[in-house]
């Protein structure tokens, strides 16, 4: 599990891959950069070959040169592969010197990740660390709470959305129910069809009440 990976210990060449892979190559647009690193940075994953900074996302780099024959600097831009959903996500720049990207990419991943890899505890283990003293738990373990509370706050705010469209297709099913209903009505006076449309908006808007309520 990540929280209890640490710090991994890296040879000369998986340092200098790990320094490499966040680095957007000029004419490169994000995807193209995932796509690029995408097999060995998999690969790297699998095999806990990550540097600490790099377990649950990378955050890309660009290439600046400030004089003439400078070797240049890699500076982090606003762009990040969450490894809990292997997606590209937007980073904060305000963010990423004073918080580095936490308070961006943990938006993500309460609200928008549809994986849950960087939570990698279980539920027991949650209640475990939290009855202890918060100064008993060591640096990893308190980020491990921390990505177990988000991942709760993603999966509360899932199953209410997956209700709110729930009531959303009850609605539509009723409101087709009732068209019908009114559709196949035998014919008559005009007055009589707009007495009964006034009747059907009436019902249907009782109806989508009460589903709201349920």
């Amino acid at each position: 599990m990540i929280y209890t990976d640490k710090c991994s210990v890296l040879n000369d060449i998986e340092w200098r891959d790990n320094c490499q892979f966040p680095v957007i190559r000029d004419g490169e647009t994000s995807s193209d950069w995932k796509k690029r690193i995408w097999n060995q940075l998999v690969d790297y994953r699998n095999n806990n070959k990550f540097a600490d900074y790099h377990k649950r996302y990378m955050v890309a780099r660009k290439m600046v040169y400030f004089w003439k024959g400078d070797l240049g600097s890699a500076f982090e831009v606003n762009i990040a592969i969450c490894h809990s959903c292997d997606q590209l996500v937007y980073v904060d720049r305000k963010c990423i010197y004073g918080e580095y990207h936490g308070s961006t990419i943990e938006k993500h991943w309460s609200t928008n990740c549809i994986g849950n890899t960087y939570c990698d505890i279980s539920y027991k283990d949650y209640m475990e660390l939290k009855s202890r003293s918060e100064a008993n738990n060591s640096y990893f373990e308190k980020k491990a709470i921390r990505c177990y509370e988000l991942w709760m706050q993603n999966a509360i705010r899932r199953v209410k959305r997956v209700r709110e469209i729930g009531r959303k297709i009850r609605a539509v099913k009723v409101i087709q129910e009732k068209w019908l209903e009114y559709f196949y009505r035998p014919d008559g006076l005009c007055a009589s069809e707009l007495a009964l449309h006034y009747q059907l908006l009436w019902a249907v808007r009782e109806e989508m009440r009460q589903i709201n309520n349920a």
